[in-house]
């Protein structure tokens, strides 16, 4: 009995030492090159289209009874339709014309919760918070509109990873929205309300006022689809390296009509603990 309680006892204290190992939380960087494409009819009938290195993403991911999931996005894309032209300004004579610029920011939050586990397969089935707040400046000579587009929605999400072997594994990720709460300047993005909107000159109530004159949306008239692909190559217990490729497509009707595709592929590195 002796012996076999000393035959036990190293495989359980090797079995407790393999749980308090696993790791159940991770957090990621990912840097890569993006392109957009958008046409949006409240500013102007030209489709902008433009490719950058200015995409950063950040994701954190935690593994327990649930799945957590959420990651910030930032991207920025400065398009011109036209080459760069020389104007007589008013206050400063002779200048050059600017590209316009599209700064985006997304933070999104899931929760969902395993549906099928079984080898190579995983199946996550949840919610998920999407948001987006999209900063823009449309240069037209020496002047231009800066349009907002503010959006808080809900989306069902869909998790799927595929294990090739004990090193390499692919993650998907597909949001598909439910309904939302937006934002978007009025027709010709300066109307009455728009001024009455900046008139503060401050920041954050500037923003609030944006908010608050925003309306809750379904499909009908705002649709919202998220796609991604993640590859991943095992180094360790701790990092992971890999790549991504990013599919987001944006279309909303109020006030007018915008469309907005953007791709984008990413070099990524994963920190677990």
């Amino acid at each position: 009995m002796k012996k076999l309680i000393i035959l036990i006892f190293p495989l359980f204290l090797s079995s407790g030492l393999y749980a308090q190992k696993r790791n159940d939380n991770a957090i990621a960087l990912h840097w890569g090159v993006g392109n957009i494409m958008r046409q949006d009819l409240t500013v102007s009938p030209f489709i902008h289209k433009k490719w950058s290195p200015v995409n950063v993403l950040m994701s954190y991911s935690r593994s327990n009874k649930l799945i957590h999931f959420a990651d910030l996005k930032f991207s920025f894309y400065n398009p011109s339709i036209v080459e760069p032209y020389a104007y007589n300004s008013f206050y400063g004579g002779e200048q050059t014309s600017m590209p316009n610029s599209f700064k985006l920011i997304d933070f999104n939050y899931a929760l969902g919760k395993t549906v099928l586990e079984k080898s190579p397969w995983e199946l996550v089935i949840g919610g998920k918070s999407r948001n987006h707040i999209y900063a823009s400046d449309y240069n037209f000579g020496p002047s231009g509109p800066s349009p907002m587009h503010v959006s808080f929605g809900l989306d069902l999400w869909l998790n799927l990873k595929y294990a090739l072997n004990k090193k390499h594994y692919f993650t998907t990720n597909l949001s598909l929205p439910l309904f939302a709460y937006i934002y978007r300047v009025p027709y010709l993005a300066q109307d009455d309300q728009y001024f009455e909107t900046i008139y503060s000159h401050n920041g954050i109530t500037e923003f609030a006022s944006r908010i608050k004159d925003g309306q809750l949306q379904s499909w009908g008239v705002s649709q919202r689809f998220d796609f991604d692909v993640r590859y991943g190559y095992v180094i360790n217990e701790k990092w992971d390296i890999g790549m991504n490729y990013l599919l987001s497509m944006n279309f909303n009707q109020l006030p007018t009509r915008i469309s907005q595709i953007e791709n984008a592929i990413y070099l990524s590195g994963k920190y677990k603990f």
